[in-house]
């Protein structure tokens, strides 16, 4: 993928992003979907496009003009850079934010660039017409899902089904995205109508209220804070992770519920 061109602030220009009128049927038709096969991107594209409208141009348009953002848009693997280097993230330390993103991706067996690269697998061509049609928010959008497994570990969630819904509520609330929100809620109903003695209502205001009080994760550079402790990275950008959540999934030992949406 080449590096589109750089975007500048303050000029006329402005990049365009994938929007449109909301379809309530196709956004309806997409969750279901997704439910049936968590792994389809292809449903949450859809989902998004379904419900966003012109939501995502806010935060866009912050990315665009923040530094991390113009470090994307000049080097847009610079990410992979960062993460696929073992060695210098082995190196931070035992108990560093790397050390703990390491050992996520270790015991899950998950590769750095996994969210991003089964994205694209499951929806070749509509990869390719985003790289074409919105270069600088596609630029955006492969960073948000590369560094989707790094914000599992900031915020605590796990994931299962419950903890990737609640993370995805998390994302939305941080980025405006209305997609995201919507889904990750949708999907804690439908986990709640199998788990009903699961207070999935309460892991949704947490994450609400930890999204609106934490400094924005993705407009925030990785190599700022990677080789911090992790309690001293959460507690700089203000994130506390959920006790409730945190007590169900270390007491919980029955089936995990079949729904939710990654």
């Amino acid at each position: 993928m080449s590096a589109p061109a750089r975007f500048d602030s303050h000029s006329v220009y402005t990049p365009d992003f994938p929007h449109g009128p909301v379809r309530p049927f196709r956004a309806w038709k997409a969750f279901w979907g997704l439910v049936g096969d968590r792994d389809d991107t292809r449903f949450v594209f859809d989902f998004f496009q379904a419900v966003n409208g012109k939501t995502a141009g806010p935060y866009f348009r912050r990315y665009l003009a923040s530094e991390f953002g113009q470090k994307t848009l000049a080097d847009p693997e610079y990410i992979d850079t960062l993460l696929l280097d073992r060695r210098r993230l082995e190196a931070a330390g035992p108990d560093s934010v790397a050390a703990a993103y390491l050992h996520y991706l270790d015991s899950e067996g998950l590769h750095p660039l996994g969210v991003h690269d089964a994205a694209v697998a499951s929806a070749p061509e509509l990869y390719a017409r985003m790289d074409r049609d919105y270069p600088e928010y596609s630029v955006m959008r492969r960073s948000t899902s590369i560094l989707h497994d790094l914000y599992h570990v900031l915020t605590g969630y796990g994931r299962d089904p419950l903890g990737e819904a609640v993370l995805l509520v998390f994302s939305g609330v941080q980025s405006g995205n209305r997609g995201a929100t919507w889904l990750g809620h949708l999907a804690g109903l439908r986990i709640r109508s199998e788990m009903r003695s699961w207070p999935v209502g309460k892991m949704m205001r947490n994450t609400t209220r930890m999204a609106r009080e934490a400094d924005d994760l993705g407009l925030t550079d990785p190599a700022s804070y990677l080789h911090l402790p992790l309690d001293e990275a959460r507690a700089r950008f203000n994130l506390k992770p959920d006790p409730v959540y945190r007590h169900l999934r270390d007491t919980y030992t029955g089936p995990e519920p079949v729904s939710g949406a990654s």
